[in-house]
C-alpha cells in the first residue's frame, strides 16, 4: 500500500524504541506504561521493543498531511515498506499486565 491509499496511520500514534527489558523490574516498569489507556508495547519484526502512544498529529486532515510540503524529516525519511499498513504484524503484543506475566512465564519455561 503506498500513502495515497493510506488514511494516515503513521500519524495517528508515535512509537519510540525502549530498551529491551532484563530484570524483574524492567518487566514491573513495562507494566506502569500499560497502565495508560490505549497505550502498546511491542517486540517488531527486528526484535526491537517498542511504546506506541495513540496520538493524532495535529497536521493530519481527512487522512492527508495538511503541510505535506514542508513536513518533518522524520516523516520524510519515513518508508512507506515500514508503515503500520505494510507491515505483517508485530511479533509480540503487549496490551496488559497479564501480557507481560504470560510473556515472563513463556521465558522461565525456555530455560
Amino acid at each position: 500500500m503506498d500513502c495515497n491509499e493510506c488514511d494516515g496511520e503513521c500519524c495517528k500514534n508515535i512509537a519510540i524504541q525502549i530498551e529491551s527489558p532484563e530484570t524483574r523490574e524492567d518487566f514491573e516498569d513495562l507494566n506502569w506504561y500499560l497502565y495508560h489507556e490505549g497505550l502498546i508495547i511491542y517486540i517488531d519484526d527486528e526484535d526491537d521493543w517498542l511504546v506506541q502512544i495513540p496520538i493524532k498529529c495535529k497536521f493530519l486532515k481527512d487522512g492527508k498531511c495538511m503541510i505535506y510540503d514542508k513536513r518533518s524529516p522524520i516523516c520524510k525519511n519515513s518508508e512507506v515498506s515500514r508503515c503500520e499498513k505494510n507491515i505483517k504484524e508485530a511479533k509480540i503484543i503487549f496490551k496488559n499486565e497479564g501480557d507481560i506475566e504470560h510473556y515472563i512465564e513463556s521465558l522461565k519455561a525456555l530455560k
